[in-house]
């Protein structure tokens, strides 16, 4: 790879290509996507790519492009196999729909599985097939034309089997009846904001949200969110993000600047370090001026496995500030960002720069450690106050405690995982 360094560096000093500005924040990022209109193969500059802005670019291996059938061949040799599980490839056209229009191709849906191996819609965009059949958390998808999921998670074909574009699926209901819809794929508007509601509970007011991903399209309904948990004067605040995996980092910045309020004048959010070649582009962020500030103390997080990188840069982030409570899981693990460099209709996205708090912390490979383990209740809807999860923090917030039945000591058991990769990740829903 040596012999590429010289014409990468003029590449990316002639097109200008980092910018620093806030608006111009991507997906994880700090920076703003570019378009390039090189001769040179999709292959070869997703190597090119990688040698002067791949995070681990100094373990990277020197290897001949022309070896390798695909792209993504490429990209996934020159990744670091410890610790990234993140960098790919996508069509711009999806790219950009997600992240910028909240858009994805799909049925508009999330699914899981609970300890009995039943396989339960976990949650449903109300812009979708599934939103428009009715379907609801909770409903046990039995069959997927005409094989049970639990065959096909076993054999490695779940995911696979809803690739085409119209499946029937037969689906079992609370009251014990059964439901058969033929659905298709179709364009999906995503809600960011899955649910949001005020309990009084004693002598609290709580605000409690259901966020699902950081996207272009949040700000305008987290703004409508914000302002009426500012209108009903909480003085405690429930944040869902068992099913967030990520996003945009600006989104992650308004919703801390919002929460923190006054507390965060003066003070620094986030540090983005870059690697050795790109060390120019470090900066530190400070908390921005709150539009809505609800001027909390304190926030208890709902989180889950599925709890990732912007989710866990909010959480990290605050951590040095106010008082931050996790209940549920531990978070995933991503310590780390990307953004997009676009080239021949694909978006290339490397994992380029990690991220730190205000103390330093980062490195959170592992996850961030939950306070209290409470399994994901697939029974009941996000918002109800029998589901388990919410529950458990509405106890703590009454009696400063947690429930001896159901705040486990310990990490949950595993259950089956519907692995998900590339920018399905990021999506986190079919």
């Amino acid at each position: 790879m040596k012999q590429y360094r010289l014409q990468i560096l003029t590449l990316f000093l002639a097109v200008s290509l980092f910018s620093c500005k806030e608006e111009d924040v991507v997906s994880d990022n700090t920076a703003g996507a570019q378009t390039f209109t090189r001769t040179d193969s999709l292959k070869l500059f997703v190597a090119q790519v990688m040698e002067e802005w791949y995070l681990w670019n100094d373990i990277i291996p020197e290897l001949n492009v022309d070896d390798y059938d695909t792209p993504d061949d490429v990209l996934y040799a020159m990744m670091n196999k410890d610790l990234d599980k993140w960098s790919y490839i996508q069509e711009e056209e999806a790219y950009n729909a997600y992240f910028e229009n909240a858009q994805y191709e799909g049925y508009g849906f999330r699914m899981a599985f609970d300890e009995d191996d039943n396989l339960r819609v976990a949650f449903v965009y109300n812009d979708s097939p599934f939103g428009r059949a009715g379907v609801k958390r909770s409903w046990i998808i039995d069959k997927i034309d005409g094989v049970r999921p639990k065959e096909l998670n076993d054999k490695g074909l779940l995911s696979q089997a809803l690739e085409g574009n119209t499946h029937k699926f037969e689906m079992l209901l609370p009251d014990g009846s059964r439901k058969i819809e033929s659905l298709s794929k179709s364009t999906i508007g995503i809600n960011t904001v899955l649910t949001d509601n005020v309990y009084s509970i004693g002598s609290h007011t709580i605000g409690y949200l259901a966020f699902n991903s950081f996207l272009a399209t949040s700000e305008e309904e987290l703004i409508q969110t914000f302002q009426k948990f500012k209108t009903a004067n909480i003085d405690e605040l429930i944040i869902d993000l068992r099913y967030n995996g990520g996003g945009r980092t600006n989104i992650a910045e308004w919703m801390a600047s919002n929460i923190i309020g006054d507390l965060g004048k003066g003070k620094n959010f986030i540090e983005y370090q870059f690697n050795q070649l790109q060390s120019e582009q470090n900066r530190v962020e400070a908390f921005n001026e709150a539009e809505i500030p609800l001027n909390l103390d304190r926030v208890i997080f709902i989180t889950s496995r599925s709890s990732a990188s912007a989710s866990e840069l909010l959480i990290n982030g605050l951590r040095p500030f106010i008082d931050v409570v996790l209940i549920g899981d531990n978070t995933y693990g991503k310590p780390v960002g990307s953004f997009p460099f676009f080239f021949s209709g694909y978006a290339i996205s490397p994992i380029s720069f990690k991220v730190l708090n205000d103390q330093g912390v980062g490195e959170y490979y592992q996850g961030l450690v939950a306070d209290a383990y409470v399994a994901d209740d697939l029974n009941y809807e996000l918002g109800d106050t029998n589901e388990a999860r919410l529950q458990e923090a509405l106890y703590y917030i009454k009696n400063g405690i947690f429930s001896s039945a159901s705040a486990r000591q310990q990490p949950l058991s595993k259950i089956q995982q519907i692995e998900l990769e590339g920018f399905r990740r990021e999506i986190g829903a079919f």
